[in-house]
């Protein structure tokens, strides 16, 4: 994960996975996680239907950093590439948190869980009994 990563998903717009990637490589994403294996001119059929008006080329170097930044998987399939998330969207969504947490944790220790455990103290009851319910599951998924 990049240097000073929490200072570049704070100041960046947007919410959730949209603070991690570009909004190209966003809508890109969202067209795999909706239509895998999918290739490069599928993807920008799509994405021009959805009122974009995009380059090929533009779709395809975007794909290809995708690709470099382990987003995605590219296959040769003749004399094309078809491409596969590497990640589901959740599972995206917890590698994305999962880095942020580690960073803060390894930089920050005790006072970062401390302010974990101070902002829970403002989140509604059904928001802890879901919280309660994930840690569960990781208990479970790690004996």
């Amino acid at each position: 994960m990049p240097d000073n990563l929490y200072r570049k998903v704070t100041n960046k717009p947007g919410k959730g996975l949209g603070k991690f990637l570009g909004e190209l490589e966003l809508a890109i994403m969202e067209v795999v996680w909706q239509r895998e294996p999918i290739n490069v001119s599928d993807v920008l059929a799509v994405l021009n239907n959805q009122k974009h008006n995009l380059a090929y080329t533009s779709v395809m170097t975007v794909m290809s950093r995708l690709v470099e930044k382990k987003w995605l998987k590219a296959e040769k399939r003749g004399r094309a590439f078809f491409y596969y998330s590497v990640y589901s969207r959740q599972e995206a969504e917890a590698v994305a948190v999962g880095d942020v947490v580690r960073a803060l944790l390894n930089d920050f220790g005790d006072v970062a869980v401390a302010e974990f455990i101070k902002e829970l103290d403002e989140i509604s009851p059904e928001t802890l009994t879901r919280l309660a319910e994930l840690s569960r599951e990781a208990e479970d998924n790690n004996d």
